[in-house]
């Protein structure tokens, strides 16, 4: 009985993350995530913008999201994002880099290196990507995604890391693409994929404040200046209208990086700043 409990739990996770992510559009879907792209002589990465908009995930943050007001003395403006704490005065101090990681909290439960999701592909991160689950069941926390990848439950997606309040899973190596951004394109070959969870009663703002620590120790780990933490929606996806993804959507304006967007890199650059003593 636990174990069909279990398995239904998945499965509920499973369609929870296709149907929220699909009707955006999905963040990539079992049968396109490995379609390659058709050769042509148009560069599909170039001159493409997002026209819209994510009003279903509007809602929900009416419903259910967070507005986190600053406690305590703040060192860094994000940019009047309400969605995001201002940095506590700790952040501006020399830390080491074991030390953030220690932070983030990093629980490695690595995929099988024979599960459909992993590529098997060397990679030499070149960015790192920003998504979120916009997966709103209850109790789709990191773990409960780590489970679902494991069990093959999201086909052949996967991406390297998801975090939620409380800790960030790792489900591949840092050194291997995932398949989470923009099919066969430089997204899923070049960039390291880090999800937020979205669960009910997840908070928020300490979601983004450990993305943004994991994200700048990967920018130090890696030798990558903050230009390079970009969203989810830098990646086109061929054959999808629109090809740009609204993701993650809470921290973009209007569908397109604008002010909350520079708000998130501003807190990434205060922990790769702590990092390397500047």
């Amino acid at each position: 009985m636990r174990r069909r409990s279990l398995w239904l739990s998945l499965l509920g996770l499973a369609i929870g993350l296709f149907v929220a992510c699909s009707a955006d559009p999905p963040v990539v879907s079992v049968g396109d995530a490995y379609t390659p792209y058709a050769s042509s002589g148009r560069n599909p990465y170039s001159g493409i913008q997002n026209k819209g908009n994510d009003t279903r995930a509007d809602t929900w943050r009416q419903q259910y999201g967070r507005t986190v007001n600053s406690t305590g003395p703040s060192t860094a403006s994000l940019s009047g994002n309400p969605m995001i704490r201002s940095l506590p005065s700790s952040a501006m101090t020399s830390m080491s880099p074991s030390s953030v990681y220690r932070q983030v909290k990093v629980k490695k439960d690595y995929l099988s290196y024979k599960a459909r999701g992993r590529s098997r592909k060397q990679m030499t991160p070149r960015y790192i990507t920003i998504h979120s689950t916009q997966n709103w069941k209850s109790g789709a926390d990191a773990l409960r995604h780590s489970k679902a990848l494991k069990n093959g439950a999201l086909g052949r997606l996967s991406w390297h890391y998801t975090v939620d309040e409380d800790l960030a899973v790792q489900h591949l190596p840092t050194n291997e693409r995932g398949n989470h951004a923009d099919f066969n394109g430089p997204g899923n070959r070049y960039s390291i994929g880090i999800e937020m969870c979205e669960n009910p009663g997840n908070s928020r703002s300490r979601t983004l404040e450990r993305t943004a620590k994991l994200a700048a120790w990967l920018c130090v780990k890696y030798d990558l200046p903050v230009s390079r933490v970009v969203p989810h929606y830098k990646w086109p996806r061929r054959g999808k209208n629109p090809a740009n993804k609204n993701c993650p959507h809470f921290l973009l304006s209007n569908g397109r990086p604008g002010s909350k967007w520079q708000g998130f890199l501003k807190a990434v650059d205060v922990y790769r700043r702590s990092m390397l003593g500047r």
